[in-house]
């Protein structure tokens, strides 16, 4: 889904705020480029994702700053991971939202692209409409809907539920969905008692839930399980930004403004929560209210791919854990970070 409107964004955006993006919004951290040093592309399209990374991502690509340096900026969702994965390795996309977990399997392949940042950090957790649930315990014997087989999601509760003494295949009922929104469905309709979903999903159900009269409810926080299991900050350095390598190595000033662009877009979608749900809603086709919500759910921060290694080197090695063969069982090698 290609999406191109631009210039309504801006004018609507100086309209409601009276602010100029150039001026406020990236001030300082703006970097400084002659003409003559600029290179312009004649196309650049940039992937979002299905959850609120995108608004992230939209905001990026409706800045003047990246559109002084590319003919034409595209803006597109993927909806699968297969479809991200096809259209990387197609160069079809050229920076686009991932998964760190992916990003670093497709370079582990041999796919030439480096993790410009982390952006996201840590939006699964668990609910239920089961008020007996509110820890790990309380799951030995019921029924978890877990979305993607074999998936993160699935990696990420496996590691959490046996590090706090459970056997998942043995001692829980697990019934995989094809996504986010068949494990609300289930759940709501009281075919499970608890299951995993990611933001903006977990906020969906939970107005779902208030307006069906159906208490649903955060039982877990895996960001906080996450930093009890390991014993650091109770942050999962889940998603960012990955680029292709000959972008990054063509253009290296717009790589250096998508990451200004990102830094300015995460104060402006913390300071600015109303504004960046209605954006949020133009590209993700949900209300604004459920991206609000779920925004405060969120823990967004930019940090670059370099910055950020060590946290993602505890992450991988502890999906490692569950899954020997993830990553050809070896960590990924400094050339995938940027920074």
């Amino acid at each position: 889904m290609l999406v191109s409107n631009r210039r309504r964004f801006l004018q609507f955006l100086t309209a409601t705020t009276g602010l100029t993006l150039s001026s406020h919004l990236w001030g300082c951290n703006q970097p400084n480029f002659s003409q003559s040093q600029s290179q312009k592309l004649a196309q650049l399209t940039i992937g979002g994702s299905p959850i609120v990374i995108s608004v992230l991502l939209a905001y990026l690509s409706e800045q003047p700053q990246i559109q002084a340096l590319a003919e034409e900026v595209d803006f597109r969702l993927w909806k699968t991971h297969d479809r991200l994965r096809a259209d990387v390795v197609a160069a079809q996309l050229q920076i686009s939202a991932t998964p760190t977990s992916l990003a670093a399997n497709l370079y582990q392949r041999g796919v030439p692209i480096k993790l410009l940042n982390v952006l996201v950090w840590g939006v699964l957790n668990l609910w239920s409409r089961d008020r007996s649930i509110s820890s790990w315990e309380d799951l030995r014997d019921k029924k978890v809907l877990i979305p993607f087989r074999g998936g993160l999601p699935a990696q990420l509760f496996f590691y959490l539920a046996s590090e706090n003494g459970l056997d998942p295949k043995q001692e829980l009922e697990i019934q995989y969905t094809t996504d986010f929104v068949q494990a609300i469905q289930l759940l709501l309709a009281q075919r499970g008692d608890a299951a995993l979903l990611s933001e903006p999903a977990g906020t969906a159900a939970e107005i779902q839930g208030e307006n069906q009269g159906i208490p649903i409810r955060l039982v877990l926080n895996l960001q906080q399980e996450w930093g009890k299991a390991t014993k650091k900050e109770p942050r999962i350095p889940q998603a960012g930004t990955l680029a292709l390598t000959s972008l990054i190595e063509d253009y290296p000033e717009l790589i250096q403004l998508v990451q200004a662009g990102l830094k300015n877009a995460t104060t402006w979608t913390r300071e600015n929560p109303s504004l960046a749900a209605q954006l949020g809603s133009k590209y993700l086709g949900l209300k604004p209210e459920i991206i609000e919500r779920s925004l405060a759910r969120t823990p967004l921060a930019m940090v670059t791919g370099v910055e950020a290694r060590a946290d993602l080197e505890i992450w991988f090695s502890r999906l490692m854990q569950k899954n020997p063969k993830f990553l050809g069982s070896q960590l990924p090698n400094a050339g995938f970070y940027y920074g």
